[in-house]
């Protein structure tokens, strides 16, 4: 099973190198892969495509993808960390979150006061529950709830 999953990952990988030869002006057989495909000649996009799959790209390649996947480790585990806290009370949370760049305009508006409700609208966000999240976002004067399940993300402007 790891050997399928990481074949999978492997193909998906290479097909988003492939592409990226379209995203980036310059990249490895752009013009004679956009030429090919002008001319509907199917080898000729192959060839041009497949010119410039070198180890050196794909070395480099495999390096950000590692580094990606450490920063989104270190995320996780931030969320974590402060999703443990939350559970703790506002002062273990407050604690969770020092040094976070939006701390700051976070703790502007999140009180211990308003902290249940804060609470309250993460749950309903991990829970899907974006109406209730959104009409707790309102009362707290949060705006923007992220779209992404799983975690909280929101634009802390005051309305």
């Amino acid at each position: 099973m790891k050997k399928l999953a990481k074949l999978g990952i492997l193909v998906l990988f290479l097909v988003a190198l492939v592409g990226s030869a379209f995203a980036f002006p310059g990249g490895f057989g752009n013009e004679e892969a956009k030429d090919a495909i002008e001319a509907n000649d199917y080898e000729a996009w192959k060839e041009a495509i497949t010119n410039g799959l070198t180890e050196e790209r794909f070395n480099k390649a495999v390096e950000k993808y590692e580094i990606r996947s450490e920063k989104r480790a270190e995320i996780e585990e931030i969320r974590a960390e402060i999703d443990a806290a939350m559970e703790q009370g506002y002062d273990a949370w407050v604690e969770a979150i020092e040094g976070h760049p939006r701390a700051e305009k976070l703790l502007d508006i999140i009180n211990e006061d308003n902290f249940e409700t804060f609470v309250a609208m993460h749950e309903a966000k991990e829970d899907g529950d974006i109406e209730t999240a959104k009409e707790l976002a309102d009362e707290l004067g949060l705006k923007g709830i992220g779209k992404k399940k799983g975690h909280f993300k929101a634009k802390f402007h005051k309305k």
